[in-house]
């Protein structure tokens, strides 16, 4: 089994890296990364041009528009503060540090950085949780965080339902999902508070009822997570947001 982290540890190692080690004069390399993350994220590791010591890290997210809609501006601004920067032209969000006057907490800074499309991707999620622990439920929330697949949220009085759209390229891929996405379900019942999950083929689940332009047959999947009030409440809320 594969454990993925939650943070980029690219960002997070360029910067630890960057910072420890300064040339012999006390002076800073400059920095030109541009790298990958799943779901079409796109990131940007880059120095002024005039201040090495000043690293800019940005990021590119296919579902920006939609984002905003559900206060991804604010949230970023709770966790970034005054290391939001200008916009770099072509993506959507940037922060800055100075490597040579650095915070005091400057690993967990790091980390931050590291966090930072989870943090994009997490607005929504700390929006829909909001309403439901406020008693007051809104409408379904669509994210299409990739060309051809989406997650939706959909809060009810007492819980979250969470469900992901698969699109299936190859006919052997179906096969494995159902092998794969079986083992949630059967995981679950030796877990205690875990949340419910079922996967449907073909056809979008019935919480879904209404929603334009879903994609049915072989190809198409859909799993989904039924949050409780202990996962999206309390202090289990953030891992709740980090696993989903």
């Amino acid at each position: 089994m594969i454990l993925l982290d939650y943070h980029n540890k690219i960002i997070e190692d360029t910067l630890l890296e960057k910072f420890n080690n300064p040339n012999p004069e006390g002076k800073f390399d400059s920095i030109e990364i541009v790298l990958a993350d799943f779901d079409g994220v796109t990131f940007h590791i880059f120095t002024d041009a005039n201040q090495k010591n000043l690293v800019n890290v940005s990021i590119s997210v296919k579902c920006w528009a939609e984002l905003k809609k559900h206060g991804v501006d604010q949230i970023l601004k709770g966790i970034y503060g005054s290391y939001i920067t200008s916009t770099e032209n072509g993506y959507d969000f940037t922060v800055q540090i100075d490597l040579a006057n650095p915070p005091s907490d400057f690993a967990k800074v790091v980390h931050d950085f590291a966090l930072m499309k989870r943090n994009v991707l997490a607005a929504p999620f700390y929006k829909v949780f909001q309403d439901i622990e406020n008693k007051k439920p809104g409408p379904l929330i669509e994210i299409r965080y990739r060309d051809d697949e989406a997650f939706f949220l959909k809060p009810e009085s007492d819980r979250c339902i969470v469900i992901f759209s698969i699109q299936f390229k190859d006919a052997d891929d179906v096969v494995f999902a159902k092998v794969f996405l079986q083992e949630y379900q059967d995981g679950r019942k030796t877990m205690s508070n875990a949340p419910a999950v079922t996967y449907s083929q073909k056809e979008p689940p019935l919480e879904l009822k209404g929603v334009k332009n879903l994609k049915v047959g072989e190809g198409n999947g859909y799993v989904s997570f039924v949050l409780f009030q202990p996962h999206i409440t309390g202090p289990k809320k953030e891992k709740t947001i980090d696993n989903i």
